[in-house]
């Protein structure tokens, strides 16, 4: 008898933290557990040591149509590992360790193609107001970081894909969502080498 075949695989998300306790950047992890329909495990880890702890786990929200984002308005989360380009909210800053933007009526994500998947300020570019104009999103974007999905902009290949606070529904129109008081320990956590990780379960 061969005792390996008895052996258990590692499973991908063993595989995600021994890969990045290789990494001298990385220091923190958002694993994103896909648990079918809208609903996922969110599991955050912080580097102690050379070693990865669980900060917390919770339950969370994915897009109304799950993961394996394609294009723009199909309500899904991107698959993937990504890092994050922004944090900001229409609250103050909780203590976010990535530079935060606090909010004000001249920010939108940009759906304009020009300035596709881009957070722009109107007061400073001349750009149609499509898109998401960020300070109407309360409470989701109470506190928000921004995904580097689609970082080279492509035109409706899909924008605007945050981690985020949840609203009153149990799904997502293809972001995160996590309770707010989770969001804030994250932006607490994450500095802007941090990695989120979204697959199956």
């Amino acid at each position: 008898m061969v005792a390996n075949r008895f052996r258990a695989k590692k499973d991908k998300w063993t595989k995600l933290l021994q890969k990045y306790e290789k990494s001298k950047k990385v220091k923190q992890l958002i694993f994103v557990k896909y648990k079918g329909k809208s609903k996922a495990n969110i599991v955050l880890y912080e580097k102690v040591n050379g070693k990865f702890k669980k900060v917390f786990a919770c339950t969370g929200y994915v897009g109304k149509n799950g993961i394996g984002k394609k294009r723009e308005g199909d309500k899904k989360t991107p698959t993937g590992t990504y890092g994050f380009t922004k944090a900001f909210g229409i609250k103050k800053n909780p203590g976010s360790k990535i530079k935060y933007i606090k909010l004000n009526k001249y920010y939108y994500w940009s759906g304009d193609r020009r300035y596709y998947n881009q957070m722009i300020d109107i007061r400073k570019v001349k750009a149609s107001r499509s898109g998401e104009h960020l300070i109407d999103y309360k409470p989701h974007y109470n506190y928000a970081l921004a995904i580097d999905y689609n970082k080279n902009c492509v035109y409706k290949k899909g924008s605007a894909i945050f981690l985020h606070c949840t609203g009153s529904n149990p799904y997502t129109g293809g972001c995160v969502a996590v309770k707010q008081k989770y969001m804030k320990k994250i932006m607490q956590t994450a500095d802007k080498n941090a990695k989120i990780c979204i697959y199956p379960k």
